[in-house]
């Protein structure tokens, strides 16, 4: 696991044991992934990692935390909407970021780890 994945992991593992509700959990990886992008030089690659590793954490967490699946899409959410807001330079990469996150859930599909729901996930973003 990444660094960022964890810290990523860590934090929303203490907001779910806290019981806030989802606006905190998408204020939060909205934070987290725009201080993210804010350090250093961005490419698509750095914006579609980053919005990966936001992605594969919320994932762990329903898988070993038995977190409600519906913080998966408040994550995918709360990541894509990171870097359309954020705007310069990242914003050119959203279809790199929208990309990453269905790679993500696809990846976890096929492994058998993920919760079928999670397909939904992604389809549900189409639309979005």
């Amino acid at each position: 696991m990444r660094p960022f994945e964890e810290t990523v992991s860590a934090e929303l593992a203490w907001l779910l044991r806290a019981g806030v509700p989802p606006r905190a959990l998408r204020l939060t990886v909205r934070e987290l992934v725009v201080t993210r992008l804010e350090r250093g030089a961005l490419g698509g690659r750095e914006v579609s990692d980053a919005v990966a590793a936001a992605v594969r954490a919320a994932c762990r967490l329903v898988r070993e935390l038995d977190a409600p699946g519906d913080v998966v899409e408040t994550v995918c959410r709360a990541a894509l909407e990171a870097v359309r807001g954020h705007g310069g330079e990242s914003a050119r990469w959203m279809p790199e970021a929208t990309s990453a996150v269905y790679a993500v859930l696809d990846e976890l599909a096929r492994e058998g780890a993920a919760e079928p729901a999670w397909r939904l996930v992604a389809r549900r973003l189409e639309r979005w």
